[in-house]
């Protein structure tokens, strides 16, 4: 059935919300992080230490989110995070990616919308325009390359690449910290 509810009426007061803080969120200048982190955390999104969020990143629901210390989300990165969406530490998400986590499920006549959760461990880079699609995991240290669609999970340390994004190498130096 078409135009049926999908969020509940808490979720659509937040949206209501989010759409006014969000103003604030795009116009504020770019090194407002601590700004736009704090509004973040006031939408319920939890935000570590020294992230850097740029202002025309857009977040659907910042209350589905979770970013560890340290992490980069960079200009024009769409995290659409209809399920939940963790980001780890020291994170770097280049400009133009896009985080889906939605999909509908074209078996059914009604085409449901599906919540899908995302989840990027630490020290991860994913580069400029990659898509990120609904229910992957990359793992720890890995890189995506620039353009690559992953609709799959990625392995630690893996480096992806492509349509659809394949394994293409292996990192072998692992973070010191």
């Amino acid at each position: 059935m078409r135009g049926r509810l999908y969020y509940s009426r808490v979720d659509y007061m937040k949206r209501a919300a989010w759409a006014v803080l969000g103003l604030m969120f795009r116009w504020s200048p770019r090194l407002c992080y601590g700004q736009r982190n704090a509004l973040l955390a006031v939408m319920g999104a939890t935000i570590g230490r020294g992230v850097q969020i740029f202002p025309s990143a857009r977040i659907t629901f910042p209350w589905n989110m979770r970013i560890g210390t340290g992490s980069v989300v960079g200009w024009d990165v769409r995290i659409y995070n209809l399920g939940f969406v963790e980001i780890g530490q020291r994170v770097v998400i280049s400009q133009g990616a896009h985080l889906c986590g939605g999909t509908h499920d074209y078996e059914a006549d009604n085409f449901p919308l599906i919540k899908s959760e995302i989840w990027i461990e630490d020290d991860v880079w994913i580069a400029a325009d990659a898509f990120i699609g609904p229910g992957v995991r990359i793992g720890r240290g890995a890189v995506v390359g620039a353009r690559a669609v992953v609709m799959s999970d990625v392995p630690p340390q893996a480096v992806v690449a492509g349509n659809p994004a394949k394994v293409i190498k292996t990192r072998i130096r692992e973070r010191n910290i």
